[in-house]
């Protein structure tokens, strides 16, 4: 069993792909299955293509990623990564892909994908050990639940949602069966080793709250019955430009909301809520849901504590073993609205990362919507979330 990981910052698709198959291509067999991520300036079609031709029978999958990727390799903007795992014995992967319009039922959906990824792994009848999820933005609540729903147990999960550039919808999913620019996709894992799982916010509580007490689905009006503009701009102390263009990602990366997830020895964990902007009717959009009646907690992040995150997040993987565990390698999601804020330390994540994972390899997709497993068991989508899984003996 052995994990290999490659990138490549060629603004040519095709050979920016065929750089990073080149890498993979030293080991004597096909990976299992091969993970790909990369920025919107490159060619899915092209790239999945080249994937396909160059490695027949390994299954794929990947979505694009907001600006850069990381690998164990380096941080690179504009670029294509691609993370292999050769598990040739009893390992089985299988995965699903689905395009979906508004009025699909997401549930139904979301069963059917598992169902026919859990075929294609040849397991039929099995629990996987992981759930990796890429989702275009919106639904990833309902897919959640759906999932818990199928298995009837709590499966660790690991996801990120699909991203751009500029939050303008430029973006892919994908799998070896199809690219879509607005679904569902999901990849069973069966691997011949263990797995182990983090999900952090990283935040710290301001100890300010309110309750949201009018929402639609993904948009906040009213925190205690007050205009939600109003209390942000009185939370944040920020002076922010109003307007429905008004992009806040980069704006308020240093102030999401918190809903409390769970709880560990009496001391709460956060699942975080990053708003986007300010829409024309007053309201303010988010990457999550918020329903009527939570408790928003006002959350900040210093560019220190979201610097050593990724980091702490692999940590804490670490310490729920009390041996040494040595990973064979991971895999990584990271907010992409905390990578723009910490842009210029990038590479010191980078090597901060190499340290905690004993320098074995891993892939890091920045995405708009981090998915993962918290320590009491909840499966939860978040944003300006770290989500970890490391594979090990």
């Amino acid at each position: 069993m052995k994990i290999v990981s490659s990138i490549s910052q060629n603004k040519n698709s095709i050979e920016a792909i065929n750089q990073c198959i080149k890498k993979l291509s030293n080991e004597s067999i096909h990976p299992s299955i091969l993970l790909c991520y990369f920025t919107e300036e490159h060619d899915a079609i092209s790239i999945v293509k080249q994937l396909k031709q160059r490695f027949p029978n390994s299954k794929i999958h990947g979505c694009t990623s907001c600006k850069a990727v990381m690998t164990d390799e380096l941080f690179a903007q504009q670029s294509v990564a691609l993370w292999g795992f050769f598990d040739p014995h009893i390992g089985s992967y299988g995965t699903s892909i689905i395009e979906h319009k508004g009025s699909a039922n997401i549930a139904e959906t979301t069963h059917f994908l598992l169902d026919n990824a859990i075929k294609d792994s040849g397991r039929n009848g099995e629990l996987p050990t992981l759930v990796l999820l890429h989702a275009t933005p919106g639904n990833e609540e309902t897919i959640i639940a759906a999932i818990d729903d199928f298995f009837g147990t709590p499966v660790p999960l690991i996801g990120g949602s699909a991203a751009d550039n500029n939050v303008k919808g430029d973006w892919h999913i994908f799998t070896q069966k199809g690219i879509v620019t607005s679904g569902i996709s999901i990849s069973v894992f069966y691997p011949s080793c263990k797995v182990s799982y983090s999900f952090h916010s990283g935040y710290a509580n301001s100890n300010i709250s309110g309750i949201a007490t009018k929402t639609d689905k993904r948009v906040i009006y009213e925190i205690d019955h007050r205009p939600v503009i109003d209390v942000y701009k009185e939370w944040t102390k920020l002076a922010m430009i109003i307007g429905d263009d008004i992009n806040l990602l980069e704006q308020v990366t240093q102030y999401p909301l918190g809903r409390i997830a769970g709880y560990m020895h009496d001391v709460p964990y956060f699942k975080l809520t990053h708003p986007v902007r300010f829409t024309h009717d007053g309201g303010m959009a988010c990457f999550a849901n918020i329903k009527e009646g939570e408790e928003l907690f006002m959350m900040y992040g210093e560019k220190e504590q979201i610097i050593s995150r990724p980091q702490r997040v692999i940590d804490s993987v670490l310490g729920y073993h009390k041996c040494d565990l040595k990973p064979i390698g991971g895999i990584n999601i990271f907010c992409a609205g905390s990578m723009m804020h910490i842009k210029s330390h990038m590479s010191e994540v980078c090597h901060s990362l190499n340290t905690a994972m004993h320098y074995a390899p891993y892939i890091c997709p920045f995405t708009f919507g981090e998915q993962g497993r918290f320590t009491g068991g909840e499966n939860a989508h978040g944003n300006l979330m770290a989500s970890a899984v490391l594979f090990h003996h």
